[in-house]
């Protein structure tokens, strides 16, 4: 008993191990029969003799769903009914229809929103007692519950009870445990899956899911949040405390856009200008005031929003300023605005300096210790742990600081106390010379100095992207995590950062581009990441080993199978030896199909899902943002099914139907040039505009699954010909089209694609004697893009009968029936004794 607790808590800490993982409750943001629930019983009862214990961890979302269930719970015998209910702030534990005690207000409690909160509920009926644990706060009550009785279990949205539950509050849920008269019996990590039924890592059971969503969804992808239209270029800052981004005008006018309520409010300026600089020269004071400084005129100017005024009476601008791209803070002791490094007039800078307001004098501060090398574009966040420290990373110079000498790629971390003034290099990474990344303006540090966020791009083209690395803030490493943002770096006219949004625990990640450079127009997009962010696909971008703590994960899964593969070993034996059967269902005969491999070098690959690989071998799917792939597809399908290719009014009606013709013009223009960009990459591709059409050209040397798919289709195959049906089956074993992209345009490519490759593959099955092991293959990529396929379906199982698998056989007859009953809502007309007979063989 001891071991098996050991081990349901070893389990338990491997699964923090990874990125947050849990189900994300969809709420009233959609209709209510897209609503989230999981019925954790929905085979059957779970059993107690003594007591029960149910434990998850829970997050409530900041949103304005005010109510709904979290759990319900039914025992059986004596007819039981227990709601666990959210009404803002307050949840409550709901007996037989009638409120208990348990009455728990989040805001007296302080548990905060889009926090995991510990939540356990254990009914003790031999003791009469039911208990609530919510976050650190325990709570007890007395209870008559009947001894050895069953109960089912549901979250959410579920209608089993006799009455409707149609209300699920804003929340999310992980790592649900079940422990039986004190042992532990049950676990559902509520981690990602492809169909809807979560499997109990403990036992045989299954959780049903209706309408998931995916917590690691949201720290994987980015979000787009806003985008925002200026005349001129604006200055921005970000206001922790209020939550919201400041822009300035060189004309005074300030906006404010607020992340709690999504709207931009706009002051047109009583009286006043800032001092301004085209390098980001704004910056929230200690006051939390907004104050524009200037490097060049040695002054300041602050934001009365009250009085809607700038300090400065004069308009102060420059167009050339002193330090590009540098960073700043308010420094933790003096309260002055502080710089550190820059690129200006041919130099890159390393000087540390603060403005006096008094003497209006900057002062260069003498800091002690390692000596940062001059760059600009470095990274800069404060401590969490010390407010008197902050953490430089990366960034792009020379130790001489003269642009005329050349430049290099930093990525090295400096720890800088403004207390004892002194400067620490924690570490540096070399890459080689192809590597060449630069950070944004700002870096997030962890709750415990142990690691930091950060935005990097790679910066050899303007067309390019950001994504989130990792950084560990006492080991060199870094790591990529998530999907990407597209950003037009052109140096000094760009600007990208990273803010920490608190109460709603995301990263934001803000862009500034160039629109129109005639009428010096700018756009600025602003998009959101729960926090941390972090996923099972980390890229170790210098080749070592793995992290710590996947490794150590590793390690406990192994002792977990050694374990287990003790007391089971035949059952497991067994069980493998049929998966390995069922995996290896398209080649199970003798003469298997001889190996064909799907190029990656130059290829666009659609079937399964969308992949790009460039020149060099390397998948750069990442850079293709949704609307830019969207557009790709668009132009590339349009091009192969008539060689004509796809009118910008058709785009428009694709993809900004809502918009103006003039915007839609402008977006077409600008994703246009983001994807040409991309495709310099791949050789032999090429996008071209001819008599009001949009065309994709490619090469003999470019692989596009769809296309060769086509060809091989339009020619006549014949029995002999086995490599041109193996590549066929390879391909299409892969998935059906672009199954993850579900735009209402593709529905048509999809239905044609299917319905031309089913038809063909069915009649190669009844026109020619292939050999078995091919037919097999055949009809299981059939299956795959066609599951009621009833020549498929005789085929298969046939075959499989043939060889003796009858096993196998009977159970691909019986999900096939199961799922024509589910379609048709009739039963199947033939017995398996009729499918495989002689008489009804394809």
């Amino acid at each position: 008993m001891k071991f098996l607790l050991a081990l349901f808590a070893l389990i338990i800490s491997s699964l923090s191990l990874y990125a947050d993982h849990g189900i994300y409750f969809k709420s009233n943001e959609v209709s209510k029969e897209n609503r989230t629930g999981i019925d954790i019983t929905h085979k059957n009862n779970i059993s107690y003799t003594k007591s029960f214990t149910i434990a998850f961890m829970l997050s409530l979302r900041e949103t304005e769903t005010h109510y709904g269930e979290i759990l319900s719970l039914k025992e059986e015998h004596g007819k039981n009914l227990i709601q666990v209910t959210y009404r803002e702030p307050d949840l409550y534990v709901i007996l037989n229809k009638k409120e208990t005690k348990f009455h728990c207000n989040f805001n007296s409690l302080n548990l905060l929103r889009n926090r995991w909160i510990p939540f356990q509920l254990k009914i003790d009926s031999e003791n009469g007692e039911i208990s609530l644990t919510l976050g650190e706060n325990h709570f007890k009550n007395s209870i008559q519950f009947p001894k050895s009785s069953e109960f089912s279990l549901s979250l959410g949205v579920i209608n089993k009870y006799g009455f409707f539950i149609d209300e699920v509050p804003s929340m999310s849920v992980k790592d649900l445990a079940i422990h039986i008269d004190g042992t532990p019996k049950h676990l559902w990590p509520f981690r990602k899956v492809a169909n809807n039924e979560l499997k109990d890592i403990l036992s045989s059971r299954t959780a049903k899911l209706y309408n998931p969503d995916w917590v690691i969804d949201y720290h994987n992808r980015w979000m787009k949040i806003k985008t925002l239209s200026f005349p001129s270029l604006p200055s921005m800052a970000y206001d922790k405390k209020n939550e919201a981004i400041h822009f300035v005008l060189k004309n005074g006018t300030a906006s404010t856009y607020s992340f709690k309520t999504g709207t931009l409010v706009t002051n047109n300026k009583n009286s006043g200008y800032p001092v301004f600089e085209k390098s980001q020269q704004l910056i929230i004071d200690s006051n939390n005031q907004l104050v524009s400084y200037s490097l060049n005129q040695n002054d300041l100017s602050t934001y009365n929003s009250v009085n809607q005024s700038w300090s400065h009476a004069d308009s102060v601008t420059n167009d050339l300023p002193k330090w590009w791209h540098h960073n700043k803070l308010i420094h933790p002791i003096n309260h002055q605005i502080t710089t550190l490094c820059g690129y200006g007039y041919y130099s890159y800078s390393n000087s540390i300096k603060s403005f006096n307001e008094k003497s209006k004098v900057w002062t260069e501060l003498k800091l002690k210790g390692d000596v940062i090398e001059p760059r600009y574009c470095s990274s800069l966040g404060f401590s969490t742990k010390n407010s008197n420290v902050v953490y430089l990373f990366g960034g792009l110079g020379n130790s001489l600081g003269k642009q005329i000498l050349g430049k290099e790629f930093y990525y090295d971390l400096y720890r800088i106390d403004f207390k004892t003034n002194e400067i620490k290099k924690l570490w540096e990474l070399q890459q080689n010379d192809q590597f060449q990344y630069l950070p944004v303006n700002s870096l997030k540090v962890t709750e415990k100095d142990s690691a930091f966020y950060t935005l990097l791009f790679p910066c050899q083209k303007s067309s390019t992207h950001l994504r989130i690395a990792k950084g560990f803030i006492n080991d060199p490493k870094l790591y990529f995590i998530g999907d990407s943002i597209p950003y037009e770096f052109v140096d000094i006219k760009s600007f990208a950062d990273l803010y920490y949004w608190e109460s709603e625990n995301k990263l934001i990640a803000l862009t500034s581009q160039e629109t129109d450079a005639d009428a010096e127009t700018y756009e600025v997009s602003m998009y959101s990441i729960s926090y941390e962010p972090g996923a099972d696909t980390e890229l170790n971008m210098n080749n070592d080993s793995l992290p710590f703590a996947i490794k150590l994960f590793y390690v406990f899964l192994a002792v977990t199978l050694l374990f287990l593969i003790f007391f089971v070993r035949r059952k497991i034996r067994t069980k493998i030896k049929i998966e390995k059967l069922e995996n290896d269902s398209i080649l199970t005969f003798q003469e298997k199909l001889p190996t064909f491999e799907i190029p990656q070098v130059n290829s666009i690959l659609l079937f399964g899902g969308f992949q790009v690989f460039d020149k060099k071998n390397k998948d750069i799917t990442y850079r293709f943002s949704p609307t830019l792939k969207e557009l790709f597809l668009l132009i590339l399908l349009y091009s192969l099914e008539d060689g004509k290719g796809i009118s910008s009014r058709r785009i428009q009606e694709f993809l900004w139907p809502d918009k103006p013709e003039d915007k839609a013009k402008n977006n077409r223009g600008v994703n246009i040039k983001k994807l040409r960009g991309i495709l310099e990459d791949i050789q032999g591709i090429e996008i071209t505009f001819d008599n009001n059409y949009w065309k994709m050209i490619l090469e003999e040397n470019i692989f596009c699954d769809l296309e060769h798919i086509q060809k091989c289709i339009d020619t006549q195959i014949t029995n002999s010909d086995s490599d041109k049906i193996e590549e066929i089956i390879q391909i299409l074993h892969r998935g059906t089209l672009l199954r993850d992209i579900i735009p209402e345009w593709l529905d048509s490519f999809k239905d044609k694609t299917t319905g031309t490759i089913v038809s063909t593959l069915e009649e190669l099955l009844t026109k020619f004697d292939f050999e078995p092991s091919i037919r097999l293959a055949i009809s299981n990529v059939i299956f795959g893009f066609d599951q009621m396929n009833e020549t498929a379906l005789r085929v298969k199982c046939n075959l499989l009968s043939i060889q003796g698998k009858h096993s196998l056989a009977m159970e691909t007859y019986e999900n096939y029936i199961k799922l024509y009953v589910k379609l048709y809502n009739e039963k199947y007309q033939f017995t398996f004794k009729e499918i495989v007979s002689e008489n009804t063989t394809v």
